[in-house]
C-alpha cells in the first residue's frame, strides 16, 4: 500500500519512516551487485571508463519526497533513483556504445534523458537512463517491501571525463538552486557568455580527443607501426606485455592492404565481438582475431591467430571490510543413491565415498598434508580450518564436516557436509550442504555454488529421485513414454522439480497431430523446441528433471493439465513437487519471445538470445528452489 507524502508533517517524520522501513545495508549490498555487473561488462570490453555509485542517504530522500513532487495526489510519480550510478567516460564516442550495452542487458525504464541544445547553444553533455533492479540481486532484499513512493529502479548517468567538473559545479549551483536560470545571471550576462565559452572548449576537446588519435592512427598505418596502430585505433585498455605476433608483422609488412582491413575496421565491430567472450584479456593478437574472424576473413590471418594461445584471466578479487556474518546456503541435496542388482550395497558404498573423498582430499591436502590418499576416518584442525571424516564400512555410514576460511574474500567462512549411509528403507542415502558465512555488508558473488564431485557420484553410481537423475534431457516420443512422464509428475515422493518442454507444432503436424519418432534416434532439430532442452539438463540435470515432448503427444499434454492447446504449442513448464504445495508454473512460446530480460548477460551473443537468456532464467529459477528448500 503506498503512503500519501501529504500526511507527513514534517522532514523528520519522514526520515523516522525512511529509516523503518528500508534496509540499507541490503541496498548498499544490491548497490555494489549492480556495480560490479556494469564494471564488468566494460572492462571486457576494454572501454576506458571510472564508475561511482551511491544508495541515496535518508536525509537526501526525506528532503526530495517532503518538497512535494513525488507520492502526492498532484504528483504521484516515485523517486526512481535510490540507487545511482555515475559512470565517466574517457571518449566522447563511448555514450552511444554504452547507451547500447545497457539498453541490451538490463530492462529500461522509458527513454534515455538527455539534454538538447540548438547548433549554437552549448551545454554539458550526458545521458541519463532509469533501469528496473535484475531480480536475481534484488532476491537478496528480504525485508518487506517499503511503502514510500520509491521504485524498484536504479539510474545511470554516462558523461565524459571533461564534463565531469562541469557537471558537479552545475549540480551543485544550478540544480539544487531554487533560483531560476535568468535570475542566476542577472547583472552577469557577460559572464553567462564567458561560460558558454568554457562549454564549447569542453565540447571541442572531446571532439579533438577522439580525431588526434584517428589522425595518430593514420599514421602509425603509414609508417608500418602496426601495434601503434591497433592501439590508437580502437581505444580500448590492453595488455601490453604480449606483443602483436611476428608472423602477423610480417603478414602487414609484405602486404599492406590486408592491415588496411584492419586499420578500416569500426571500433564498434571490435567492442561487440570482445562482448561476446567472458572476461577476456584484450591483447593485440585477439584484437587481429576477432576483427578477422567477423571482418577481414584472410586464411593466412586465420592460420596464425589459430596457433596462439589465448591469455588466461588471472585478476583476483579481493575484499577489505569485517562486519557481523550472515550464513547463506548455496547447495542443498538429499536423496537415494542408485542401486543396481549386479553391484553389492558395500560396493556402490564404497565407491561412493572414494568420490567425496577424492574431492575432499584435493582440496583440503594443501592445508592437511599427512591426510591419506585411501578413504578413511580422519580429523584434524588448524586455525581457520577444521575437517572431520567419519567412515564405517561395516555399519555403511560416511560423514564429512569441512569447515574452512575463504583466502580470497575476508571475513567469509565455508562450510561443507556430506554424508552416505544405509537407512531404514535399506538403501544408501547421499545428503550434501554447502553454505558460507559472511559479512552483510560485503555483497555475495556466489548465490549457487554445487559440488564438482556430484557429476562422477551421479554418473558412476547414480543419483535417483523416483528415477535416476543424469545430465541429458529425457524425451517423451510414445504413449508408453508418455506414461511414465505423467507418473513422475504425480508421485508424491518426487523431491525435485520438473521442467517439461513441448516440441512447437510444424504447419504440416497441426491437422494429423502424427509425426514419426526416428528423428530422435540419430538426432533432432533443436529450432523446433523453444529452448536447448540437452544445454539446460547439461546444466541442472543432477538436481532437477528435464523433459522433451514430441508435438505428436502435445495434444494429451494440454488435456492432462488443462492447458488451452494453442498455449501448449512450444511451451515450457515446471511442475514442483508435492511438498510444496506450488501449482505448476507456464511459459508459452510467446511469454518466451516476448520476454524482457533484467539482467542480460548474453545480449551481445550471437546465438539466439531468447532462448539463451530464458534458459538462464529457468536455471536460475531452480537454483533458487534448491537453496530455499
Amino acid at each position: 500500500m503506498s503512503v500519501n507524502m501529504e500526511n507527513y508533517n514534517s522532514k523528520e517524520e519522514l526520515e523516522a519512516i525512511i529509516e523503518q522501513e528500508i534496509d540499507f545495508e541490503k541496498l548498499n549490498e544490491l548497490c555494489e551487485h549492480i556495480t560490479n555487473a556494469i564494471t564488468e561488462i566494460l572492462t571486457s570490453c576494454g572501454l576506458y571508463f571510472r564508475i561511482f555509485s551511491r544508495v541515496k542517504s535518508v536525509e537526501s530522500i526525506a528532503s526530495k519526497l517532503y518538497r512535494g513532487k513525488y507520492g502526492t495526489l498532484n504528483n504521484p510519480k516515485k523517486i526512481q533513483d535510490l540507487i545511482g550510478l555515475r559512470v565517466i567516460l574517457y571518449y566522447y564516442d563511448d555514450l552511444s556504445i554504452c547507451r547500447d550495452i545497457m539498453e541490451r542487458t538490463f530492462q529500461m525504464i522509458d527513454e534515455w534523458s538527455r539534454n538538447f541544445f540548438e547548433s549554437d547553444e552549448f551545454r554539458a553533455t550526458k545521458i541519463n537512463g532509469v533501469f528496473k533492479y535484475p531480480a536475481e540481486y534484488f532476491n537478496l532484499y528480504t525485508k518487506e517491501m517499503w511503502s514510500l513512493p520509491i521504485d524498484t529502479t536504479f539510474e545511470t548517468q554516462f558523461r565524459t571525463v571533461f564534463f565531469e567538473g562541469w557537471h558537479e559545479i552545475e549540480h551543485d549551483m544550478r540544480y539544487k538552486s531554487r533560483i531560476s536560470d535568468d535570475q542566476f545571471w542577472k547583472g552577469s550576462e557577460e559572464l553567462s557568455r564567458m561560460l558558454n565559452c568554457i562549454l564549447a572548449n569542453l565540447e571541442l576537446s572531446d571532439w579533438s580527443l577522439v580525431k588526434l588519435f584517428e589522425e595518430l592512427s593514420y599514421n602509425h598505418y603509414k609508417n608500418m607501426n602496426w601495434e601503434l596502430m591497433l592501439k590508437s585505433h580502437f581505444r580500448i585498455k590492453l595488455e601490453d606485455s604480449a606483443h602483436l605476433h611476428p608472423d602477423i608483422i610480417a603478414i602487414f609488412n609484405q602486404d599492406k592492404e590486408i592491415a588496411k582491413q584492419f586499420y578500416k575496421c569500426p571500433r564498434i565491430i571490435l567492442i561487440r565481438e570482445l562482448l561476446k567472450l567472458d572476461n577476456p584479456v584484450i591483447d593485440y593478437n585477439l584484437i587481429i582475431k576477432l576483427v578477422n574472424n567477423k571482418l577481414v576473413k584472410n586464411q593466412l590471418i586465420r592460420l596464425v591467430c589459430d596457433k596462439i594461445d589465448e591469455p588466461r584471466d588471472s585478476r583476483i578479487y579481493k575484499k577489505e571490510t569485517l562486519a557481523r556474518l550472515e550464513s547463506n546456503i548455496l547447495f542443498h541435496l538429499e536423496l537415494p543413491l542408485l542401486h543396481k542388482e549386479s553391484r553389492t550395497l558395500e560396493t556402490e558404498f564404497i565407491n561412493s565415498c572414494a568420490i567425496v573423498y577424492k574431492w575432499a582430499r584435493f582440496k583440503m591436502n594443501p592445508v592437511f598434508e599427512d591426510m591419506p590418499e585411501e578413504v578413511i576416518s580422519y580429523k584434524n584442525k588448524l586455525p581457520g580450518y577444521q575437517l572431520k571424516i567419519q567412515y564405517d564400512v561395516d555399519d555403511l555410514t560416511f560423514h564429512m564436516k569441512i569447515s574452512y576460511i575463504d583466502s580470497k574474500h575476508i571475513g567469509t567462512l565455508w562450510h561443507i557436509h556430506t554424508s552416505i549411509a544405509k537407512l531404514d528403507d535399506g538403501r544408501l542415502h547421499f545428503y550434501h550442504m554447502t553454505s558460507k558465512d559472511l559479512p552483510r555488508s560485503i555483497s555475495q558473488k556466489e548465490t549457487f555454488l554445487k559440488p564438482s564431485f556430484l557429476s562422477d557420484l551421479s554418473n558412476k553410481t547414480g543419483i535417483v529421485d523416483v528415477i535416476r537423475l543424469g545430465n541429458k534431457a529425457v524425451f517423451v516420443t510414445d504413449d508408453n513414454d508418455y506414461s511414465d512422464f505423467y507418473s513422475l509428475i504425480k508421485n508424491q515422493e518426487r523431491k525435485l522439480p520438473i521442467i517439461a518442454i513441448a516440441q512447437q507444432l510444424s504447419e504440416d503436424d497441426t491437422n494429423t497431430g502424427q509425426k514419426k519418432n526416428e528423428e530422435y534416434k540419430d538426432g533432432y532439430d533443436m529450432n523446433t523446441f523453444t529452448i536447448n532442452g540437452t544445454r539446460l539438463a547439461k546444466v541442472i540435470g543432477q538436481y532437477s528433471h528435464v523433459f522433451m515432448t514430441d508435438r505428436a503427444l502435445v495434444s494429451k499434454f494440454a488435456q492432462s493439465f488443462n492447458i488451452p492447446e494453442a498455449n501448449a504449442d512450444g511451451c515450457i513448464c515446471i511442475f514442483w513437487p508435492a511438498h510444496t504445495q506450488k501449482h505448476f508454473t507456464l511459459f508459452t512460446r510467446r511469454m518466451v519471445l516476448e520476454s524482457q530480460f533484467d539482467f542480460n548477460r548474453f545480449a551481445f551473443h550471437d546465438e539466439d538470445v531468447y532462448e539463451k537468456a530464458f534458459r538462464h532464467k529457468l536455471v536460475q529459477i531452480i537454483k533458487e528452489d534448491n537453496i530455499s528448500r
